[in-house]
């Protein structure tokens, strides 16, 4: 059974929002509010976890959803004679 590319982009998002936040992260993000603390380092890791976290939540599913898509209908043009 192959795995379908999108589907591992997905899981791979996740997997980074999942390793970022338990890095401590989301006590970065205060970068977005123009509360900077800790320097360049900090804030550029606020900002990673901000983008990782828009992939995981707006950009993951849907790529899950086309995946899960393209093999049903995948399937579905198999099965026609």
């Amino acid at each position: 059974m192959m795995r379908h590319p999108f589907v591992l982009v997905a899981l791979g998002l996740g997997a980074l929002f999942l390793a970022l936040h338990l890095g401590g992260g989301i006590e970065s993000v205060g970068v977005l509010s123009g509360t900077v603390v800790g320097g360049p380092w900090r804030m550029g890791f606020g900002v990673l976890y901000a983008l990782s976290w828009f992939g995981a939540v707006l950009a993951a599913p849907v790529l899950l959803l086309a995946g899960l898509a393209d093999v049903l209908l995948g399937r579905v043009r198999r099965e026609r004679p």
